[in-house]
């Protein structure tokens, strides 16, 4: 279940991950360049625990508390459309 453009929701029986991923570029020792798809995974027992963490990385970096509650409702609004799907 895709969150934003960066994260996603990838779950089965036993696990749910949140996974964050993007295109990102490295350089060879050939001083080529070579696009790849970089993945970071989280692991968390159920959806709802990763939601609130999924919550938490888009607070990180909130300069006000204005700022913080304009991110939280952006996240609240995002996971009610997902309900809605």
């Amino acid at each position: 279940m895709k969150l934003d453009e960066k994260h996603l929701l990838v779950y089965d029986e036993n696990n749910v991950t949140l996974r964050f991923q993007e295109d990102r570029v490295r350089k060879k020792k050939n001083k080529t360049k070579e696009t790849y798809l970089f993945q970071e995974d989280r692991y968390y027992p159920n959806v709802k625990s990763a939601l609130k963490s999924y919550v938490n990385l888009k607070l990180k970096g909130s300069e006000s508390i204005q700022d913080i509650l304009d991110r939280i409702d952006d996240v609240e609004l995002l996971i009610s459309k997902l309900k809605t799907n």
